[in-house]
């Protein structure tokens, strides 16, 4: 049952922890690939959690890593699947606009494009996984559905309220990766819960690779694009 690899960057919040928490509780973590290794007083205190749990922490990938869920940039990943495949990839990250959601986010309402902070963390391998030929399939949560309020510890993570408790999480925090995490093991079928969101296979697509400044969007299917089809999250059921 264990079996995914969860790619996750401790020093940035505590979203990854709780994510990774979240993942060895329901049975399905086989180890965790820090990226980047923690640097941080606390990003070196979460690597302790995690380890005190018993989960395993790398430093690389593993050789046969066949599902992973990443929590941050897509660094690793991109250096991965040069020399090999992977089944699924899930992770946060990406955005899906107005040109496609008929009802947006009040925040989004106006929006077609908008910067995302996992894929513009290292724009140069987001663009090499995005192009990819090496992975089967993508799954990909993005800020359109990730910033709703429902996504926080008094919303649908009402069940989850001792491990929220555990980390002194805000009620109003939004928790971006595990919506990833839950949306993607249900897509697997590795947990028995229905799906939070609707989802359509789109193609991310951007207005020019410019670092953390990077616009993305998610159109259908087009030609001229060179980026690869993936399953995007478009709205709440």
């Amino acid at each position: 049952m264990q079996k995914i690899v969860y790619i996750a960057d401790l020093d940035q919040d505590i979203d990854d922890l709780i994510a990774a928490e979240y993942l060895n509780k329901k049975g399905v973590l086989k180890c965790i690939v820090m990226d980047p290794i923690p640097k941080t007083k606390e990003g070196i205190e979460r690597k302790q959690m995690l380890s005190d749990l018993g989960i395993e922490i790398r430093t690389k990938m593993i050789p046969d890593a066949e599902i992973v869920f990443v929590g941050g940039a897509l660094t690793t990943i991109s250096s991965y699947i040069i020399n090999h495949k992977i089944k699924y990839l899930v992770m946060n990250g990406g955005f899906v606009g107005n040109n496609i959601v008929k009802e947006p986010l009040k925040k989004f309402k106006d929006k077609t494009e908008c910067r995302t902070f996992n894929f513009n963390c290292d724009v140069q391998s987001t663009d090499k996984v995005l192009k990819s030929k090496n992975i089967e399939n993508i799954i990909l949560v993005g800020k359109n559905v990730c910033h709703d309020k429902r996504n926080t510890s008094i919303g649908i993570w009402k069940d989850e309220k001792e491990l929220f408790k555990k980390y002194n999480v805000n009620d109003t925090k939004l928790q971006h990766d595990m919506l990833a995490c839950h949306e993607g093991l249900v897509e697997l079928g590795l947990i028995e819960e229905e799906h939070f969101l609707d989802y359509q296979m789109l193609q991310p697509y951007n207005l020019g690779l410019n670092g953390s400044y990077t616009l993305w969007g998610s159109k259908e299917k087009d030609d001229r694009n060179q980026y690869r089809m993936v399953k995007a999250a478009i709205k709440w059921k």
